[in-house]
């Protein structure tokens, strides 16, 4: 009798564990991973891993994309719990972070990448010429609203002296094209569309403004990670590994391609990239890191990042980055190049 009661518990047992197993091959099947972009070559790293596939094939998952204007409103969709992960400027997360919103910077994804350009017809001399003129930038808490507001004060300029206007890219464009405003400070690839279209200049490049400015970042939800690490893991190898395919001369023609495709540019912007964009994946960066900081210090400063009780409180580095998913992706990245076949 005993030997049956212990056959029936063994059977029990495999049973479970089999169920088990198949719960989690199904949950990573059947799991849609929720992705925000922006319409800029500086996400093209996300751009790659799923026009490539690579995300589906290596994670098991399906991918469901959702493009954002500007950083600002991305974040109101991951604070909404729409997003996982989020391509996006390295300072829109801080509000929602000081707000409670739970989630991570886990890799960068650029520096600098972003320009001033003026109407062809003005005449830029310096910060100083743009007293009174008229601006057209992302929206507060943008990188670019962050490092445009940064620069002005630094140069010594009132902010109430210039009149900065928050506009997504296409509305740059249109406003710059129409003579509505003088200037815009807007990403790659929009300076060279307004260049290469007749109607601005670059007048100074942020990389002048600030030198290796931090940009932009991949934002993971902390729940995410909890309940997917490896998965997490195994996506910021795939990132790694599309920001060095992105950069490779020998794939650039089909990387073109993809930018024409997504971005709906034309292949005379495309011949420019990169750019003036920075590519980079590693947030334990000490440049970097400090870099980050100062922005940091900088929302503060402008009064952008409140806690739920409306207190301007000041972030650091610690409350807003995780480093440890990407130590743990670096070693994933040889044998994920081998199942891409690209090692």
């Amino acid at each position: 009798m005993n030997k049956w009661v212990i056959a029936i518990i063994a059977i029990v047992c495999i049973a479970a564990i089999a169920g088990a197993v198949l719960v989690t091959q199904q949950s990573s099947q059947t799991l849609t991973l929720r992705i925000g972009y922006q319409p800029s070559w500086h996400h093209v790293a996300e751009f790659i891993m799923v026009e490539k596939g690579w995300i589906q094939k290596v994670l098991g998952v399906q991918v469901k994309e959702y493009e954002s204007p500007t950083g600002p409103a991305e974040m109101e969709a991951f604070a909404a719990g729409v997003l996982d992960i989020a391509y996006v400027g390295a300072t829109p997360p801080l509000p929602i972070i000081a707000k409670g919103a739970k989630a991570k910077i886990v890799a960068v994804v650029n520096t600098e990448g972003s320009s001033l350009v003026v109407r062809t017809d003005f005449n830029y001399t310096g910060p100083q010429s743009l007293i009174d003129a008229r601006i057209g930038c992302y929206p507060p808490g943008s990188i670019q609203d962050t490092i445009l507001k940064r620069w002005l004060i630094d140069k010594d300029i009132d902010l109430d002296k210039v009149e900065i206007i928050a506009q997504e890219p296409r509305a740059q464009l249109e406003s710059l094209k129409a003579g509505a405003v003088d200037a815009i400070l807007t990403p790659d690839p929009m300076p060279y569309i307004a260049v290469l279209e007749g109607y601005g200049k670059i007048a100074i490049n942020s990389s002048q403004m600030w030198p290796h400015h931090p940009c932009c970042v991949v934002l993971m939800s902390e729940d995410f990670i909890k309940e997917h690490r490896d998965l997490a893991v195994k996506f910021i190898a795939l990132h790694i590994i599309a920001s060095e395919y992105a950069t490779n001369p020998k794939n650039r023609e089909e990387v073109k391609q993809i930018l024409i495709n997504r971005l709906g540019i034309e292949e005379k912007v495309a011949d420019k990239f990169p750019g003036s964009t920075k590519y980079e994946t590693d947030p334990r960066n000490p440049a970097w890191l400090e870099g980050l900081d100062y922005m940091c210090q900088v929302h503060y400063q402008l009064g952008i990042t409140k806690n739920p009780e409306g207190q301007v409180i000041r972030l650091n580095v610690s409350d807003v980055v995780d480093p440890s998913l990407y130590e743990e992706a670096l070693s994933l990245v040889p044998q994920i190049k081998a199942e891409l076949g690209l090692s």
